[in-house]
């Protein structure tokens, strides 16, 4: 039986996932902003990679990365229900990202 406000409830794992994807696309968006308005990428990975390969080839290595993150959450989300934790983490991270991005475009 699952319960309503665990993480094994559809309307959560909806909701992580919903959450994860849309922080993710938040990023990318606020990232492209504030590239456009010539500040530095604070992402220690991203940002030599963007400076040595371009923009384009550093929003394909994100999208990359999400497609396998969604691969192995689709793997594991049967046998696995502590997965949809660590994505959750994922959202929470992101989030703080998105936050981080705005108040540099402030």
């Amino acid at each position: 039986m699952v319960l309503p406000g665990s993480l094994h409830s559809r309307l959560s794992q909806a909701l992580i996932l919903t959450a994860f994807l849309g922080f993710q696309a938040l990023d990318s968006i606020t990232t492209h902003l504030g590239l456009a308005l010539q500040h530095v990428e604070l992402n220690r990975l991203m940002g030599p990679l963007i400076s040595a390969h371009g923009e384009l080839v550093a929003y394909a290595v994100k999208g990359t990365a999400v497609a396998v993150l969604l691969a192995i959450l689709m793997l594991l989300c049967r046998n696995k229900p502590w997965v949809w934790q660590a994505y959750r983490v994922g959202a929470w991270l992101t989030a703080v990202a998105v936050i981080v991005n705005v108040l540099q475009l402030i």
